[in-house]
């Protein structure tokens, strides 16, 4: 046997010894006949049979060469199977005996010799065999070749991408479809009232050709006139040429070096017959280089509470930039542009009782050099608290303008501008039966407790808290005050100071897009925080109407309110758009400050009390816009049709005032 042989050779290739001994093999297809024949093979192959890495082995220890051959009975079916699944004839013991007698006789015997060189000439048979099968297949393998081709298989994979393509641009298009039909039917968060509808004399400072902060300083007349000395427009309102932009920068600059040197004081404002004057307060983005923004968040349940409900996501750090971002798109809207660095973000972070919060929370600020001096450089600051962070933060900017760590003087040309966001502040405490709660009792802290002692004005900590008031809103300080409609925590008196009286106080509702309704309910709640803002009494509507949209105790209202982004927006335009109506001398005013107490139960008679009360005022004061917002009230009433319990109780109150309304 040549080495050509050799190495065409098949492991699977059987001689007759094999084959007879799988056809006598026993059921479980791993007999004697094919050792027979590899024993026969080894002759001329040493090496056929053994495992890698053998030279020696048992015959135990023997490779199968053909597994193929091997059989399973499947015992259900009366059928044998190869390992392949083909099926295999089953052949009695005694039909398969009386074959192999008949074979014998018929096949010639054979001697030793004519044995060893007849195997040879059958291997010899069955490569031949393989050689035609192989080129029969040749014709086919060439088609194959032929069709991956370089070109046919860039056509392949041109139409695979497109078939991708085209199924990835109808998933896109579903996609888009389903977002679109989700968001046409979400309703937009809202912040009620609106600011420039309750105040529209600030509006002509965004309706100006040239941006606000960049124009003069806006007078004020008493009689609620504006008027911009140095217009920076004709009548008409055409665009500045080149030469009149020019001047206008020019004039900014002067402006500004001339605040730094005290060469500038507050302008004031033209005068009507009476004589007297007032000083208006700076409007837009002018003068406003360095700005410092101070986070600080609420009360924080204790740490075995934390383990329950997670981590508090109201921290200050998330204050800070919620209103970073507002600012910048305030600036952005008025073509103001401000280095990253003249933006200086402040989270203080501290839990525990009010006071000593504040003083903690002092201490971390002036400990820390860059922050002092940001919170002194500072011509405008910002501070945004949330829940028990709002008396915190009254209490810490009162002892900040106390030691003069934040200017205020209205003689001083480097005054700041001040702004408070209180996000569901905590004035007047949380809801009366939240007291007796069972998680409020075992879980929290004396922190927690010690939010009922607001309830009273008379407490030691909420005189602490009104003395702070009495400071900050004296000094000319911007307070804005949002509630949250659904809160469960924060009733909507206590979250909009309703004891407190002030002009600088903004008061506002935030209601989530999925509660809204344009209803009666939620239009007489704007209405009386539109009232409390213009300095008209509310004559107890906002307490009598906080208990019926208390929101569930597991629900979210008290926390997404610092969600939104508005709320931040409605404080950067309460502070650098402030009406024609506030002056500075109103502003810097004393507030009134009502006691309050409140109560487990309501009395429900007050109710349309309060609406009687309500309508005689406006209809005395003879406002007309007023007057026309009470009459669009009166037809929601008519068309309301409450469907829980509590509203339904509300209707039937307010209905003996329906001729007021």
């Amino acid at each position: 046997m040549s080495s050509d042989d050799k190495g065409d050779e098949s492991p699977t290739t059987q001689g007759p010894s094999s084959v007879s001994g799988s056809a006598s093999g026993s059921a479980s297809g791993s007999g004697s006949g094919w050792t027979a024949s590899l024993k026969s093979l080894r002759q001329y192959i040493p090496t056929y049979g053994l495992k890698s890495g053998q030279d020696q082995e048992e015959d135990g220890g023997m490779a199968d060469p053909d597994p193929s051959s091997h059989q399973v009975t499947d015992y259900r079916e009366g059928e044998r199977h190869d390992i392949h699944g083909n099926t295999v004839q089953f052949i009695p013991i005694d039909q398969q005996q009386q074959q192999q007698q008949q074979q014998r006789t018929q096949a010639p015997t054979l001697s030793s010799d004519e044995q060893l060189t007849q195997e040879p000439k059958q291997q010899q048979r069955q490569h031949q065999q393989n050689h035609q099968q192989s080129q029969h297949k040749q014709p086919q393998r060439e088609k194959q070749r032929q069709a991956l081709s370089p070109s046919s298989q860039q056509q392949q994979q041109q139409q695979q991408q497109q078939r991708e393509g085209n199924f990835a641009q109808e998933a896109a298009n579903k996609a888009v479809a389903t977002i679109t039909k989700a968001v046409s039917k979400t309703k937009r968060n809202l912040v009620l009232p609106d600011y420039y509808d309750q105040f529209p004399d600030v509006r002509p400072s965004l309706l100006l050709t040239v941006p606000v902060g960049q124009s003069d300083m806006t007078m004020v007349t008493q009689a609620g006139g504006v008027i911009v000395s140095s217009s920076s427009s004709d009548p008409a309102g055409t665009p500045l040429s080149l030469m009149g932009r020019v001047s206008m920068m020019f004039k900014s600059a002067t402006s500004a070096i001339g605040s730094v040197f005290s060469f500038a004081r507050p302008s004031r404002v033209l005068t009507t017959g009476g004589g007297s004057s007032a000083t208006a307060l700076p409007r837009g983005t002018q003068g406003i280089h360095k700005v410092a923004i101070l986070g600080i968040h609420g009360w924080y349940p204790r740490k075995a509470l934390r383990t329950v409900i997670g981590e508090p996501t109201g921290t200050s750090q998330k204050f800070c930039d919620e209103m970073d971002l507002a600012l910048k798109d305030y600036l952005d809207m008025h073509q103001k542009i401000l280095d990253p660095e003249d933006i200086v973000k402040i989270p203080l972070e501290g839990e525990g009782k009010v006071l000593e919060r504040v003083e903690l929370l002092y201490q971390n600020l002036v400990r820390n050099p860059a922050w002092r001096r940001a919170v002194q450089d500072a011509d405008l600051v910002l501070v945004a608290t949330h829940s028990q962070g709002t008396p915190t933060s009254i209490l810490l900017v009162a002892r900040l303008i106390e030691e003069g760590l934040l200017r205020v003087r209205e003689d001083d040309p480097m005054m700041q501008r001040i702004g408070i966001l209180t996000m569901a502040g905590i004035s007047h405490g949380p809801f009366p039966f939240l007291k007796g709660n069972l998680i409020v009792r075992w879980f929290e802290a004396e922190a927690a407790g010690e939010l009922f002692e607001f309830m009273d004005s008379e407490s030691h900590i909420a005189r602490k808290y009104r003395d702070g008031l009495r400071t900050v809103l004296s000094s000319g300080v911007r307070l804005t005050c949002v509630a949250s409609l659904e809160d469960q925590v924060v009733p909507l008196y206590s979250a909009v100071m309703t004891s407190i009286h002030h002009p600088s106080i903004v008061r506002a509702v935030y209601i989530d897009g999925t509660s809204y309704q344009n209803d009666f309910l939620i239009n007489l709640i704007a209405f009386s925080l539109r009232l409390r803002n213009t300095g008209v009494d509310d004559h107890g509507i906002l307490v009598h109407l906080s208990e019926v949209i208390a929101g569930s105790l597991y629900g979210e209202g008290h926390s997404t309110i610092y969600d939104e982004r508005e709320v931040y927006m409605l404080s950067i335009r309460s502070l650098l758009e402030p009406p024609a109506s506030l002056t500075s001398e109103r502003a810097r005013s004393e507030p009134i400050l009502n006691p309050f107490r409140a109560k487990q139960r309501l009395n429900p008679f007050y109710l349309p009390w309060g609406m009687r009360g309500i309508a005689d005022e406006i209809m005395a004061r003879g406002d007309q816009i007023l007057i026309k917002e009470l009459e669009r009230v009166k037809t929601l009433y008519n068309e309301w049709n409450p469907v829980s319990k509590a509203m339904k109780e509300i209707k039937f109150r307010l209905e003996p005032v329906r001729s007021k309304l």
